[in-house]
């Protein structure tokens, strides 16, 4: 009888340990598996991430280099051939100055990356709604008057040159096809740039009394709340200190 139960006991020992012993391998087999799962899924993002840098890196490979791309020493000889000009203009301005100090020209004119999307993005907006299709921006060369005060109240830039910008859209004019400069009214309806309106694109086309007129029109009609005409960059004249 003691064999007996010795036996079982033996045999309930064993059994028990051999179940231990399977689960723990189980166990292991299944950690195991996981981790190849993990392994393999690792390998296929990081080549799908590879394929997408290699497509990137393509896609800009492939983008065209500008026409309008000028050199350095390009950009240096005609910045530096203005001088003259620029030289003109402060002596032209300084024998009015009533208060003596040096006036310095307009150099360069800054406009933030950021501010530039956003008009070009409120351009295409506004246009859509008013049903026309910009094809680029016209630059205009301007002048701000004796009196002039910025919407921040400074009259740092009185007197010095300026541009504005305004979108444009193709007209017919002369058997040429223009690209002429536009904003919008009240109403969302178009008003050309041109010379009835007190802008001209050729300057053997330029009348000063078709301007004033049209300077009247515009003043009745100013398009405030629609206008797309961009002015007031960050700095007109030179910093201060160079």
């Amino acid at each position: 009888m003691k064999k007996s139960t010795h036996f079982i006991n033996c045999f309930m020992i064993a059994a028990t340990s051999l179940f231990f012993f399977t689960s723990c391998q189980q166990d292991e087999s299944i950690e195991v598996l996981g981790e190849e799962e993990y392994l393999k899924k690792i390998e296929v993002y990081e080549t799908k991430i590879k394929d997408l840098e290699e497509k990137l890196s393509q896609e800009k490979s492939n983008r065209r280099r500008p026409n309008n791309i000028i050199s350095l020493s390009q950009a240096q000889r005609i910045y530096s051939a203005y001088d003259d000009r620029a030289d003109l203009i402060s002596a032209v301005v300084n024998t009015d100055d009533i208060s003596r100090t040096a006036f310095q020209p307009t150099r360069s004119l800054f406009y933030e990356i950021s501010e530039l999307r956003n008009y070009l993005s409120y351009i295409d907006d506004l246009s859509e709604k008013a049903g026309v299709k910009p094809t680029g921006l016209r630059f205009y060369f301007a002048l701000y008057p004796e009196n002039y005060e910025s919407s921040t109240g400074s009259t740092r830039n009185a007197r010095h040159q300026t541009i504005f910008i305004a979108p444009t859209t193709e007209k017919r004019y002369n058997n040429q096809n223009v690209h002429v400069g536009y904003t919008l009214d009240d109403q969302s309806e178009i008003i050309l740039l041109d010379r009835n309106n007190g802008f001209s694109h050729l300057r053997r086309n330029r009348n000063k009394t078709t301007a004033k007129k049209s300077f009247n029109f515009l003043a009745q009609n100013k398009g405030g709340n629609n206008s797309l005409i961009a002015n007031e960059l960050g700095a007109t004249p030179p910093e201060y200190g160079e």
